[in-house]
């Protein structure tokens, strides 16, 4: 099936974890969201909630890791929706055996690239690499019928929005993914929305 680039698609980061604030890297590995993720999670809820009729055609479609799931719940809730699936498409990317030890650490390797743009085809050992992340959501995409509403994570988000907006490798690895808010891809367009850069 071909990808409908005019097809909307709504991506959530997941909310903050005690592992993100110690720059630990998850990949494949279950956290939960700490106290600040929940915060920001109820904070994009009622964000989205707001134009909860703009969503009413979207399917909800989640990450089945925890950190996802539970962000999603307060998302649901706020929307009156439930989750229509949980698909592994969208899962974070795996680290291989990187996971669980800190980014300083990895950055500092010999085996991670300096370059950007070797770091999107650079496939850590047991792991994903962004080039695998990019072929997976176009899988993805191509089999959606309808717009969605995605709560995800931020390596494979990134993925997401590099493959919507057709950018190259070394712009892809460097987007931001912000937490709390969410950000609208449609046609080629990457658009973040929070509580001050709203479009109501």
């Amino acid at each position: 099936m071909a990808i409908d680039p005019a097809l909307p698609i709504i991506y959530v980061r997941h909310g903050e974890t005690d592992w993100n604030a110690q720059g630990l890297i998850q990949g494949t590995i279950d956290t939960d969201l700490n106290e600040k993720g929940h915060v920001q999670a109820k904070a994009v809820a009622a964000l989205l909630a707001t134009h909860r009729n703009d969503w009413a055609d979207f399917d909800i479609i989640v990450s089945p890791q925890r950190r996802a799931r539970q962000t999603a719940e307060h998302v649901v809730r706020a929307l009156g929706r439930s989750i229509d699936a949980l698909d592994p498409s969208v899962r974070e990317l795996g680290f291989g055996i990187w996971e669980g030890k800190p980014f300083w650490e990895l950055k500092a390797s010999p085996v991670y690239p300096a370059d950007p743009e070797a770091r999107f085809f650079w496939r850590p050992e047991g792991g994903e690499s962004y080039e695998d992340g990019v072929a997976r959501v176009n899988a993805w995409r191509a089999a959606l019928t309808r717009p969605t509403l995605v709560i995800s994570h931020g390596a494979v988000g990134r993925c997401l929005m590099g493959a919507v907006a057709g950018l190259g490798p070394r712009e892809l690895v460097s987007l931001a993914t912000p937490q709390g808010a969410y950000c609208r891809l449609e046609n080629g367009s990457i658009s973040w929305f929070d509580g001050v850069n709203d479009p109501a």
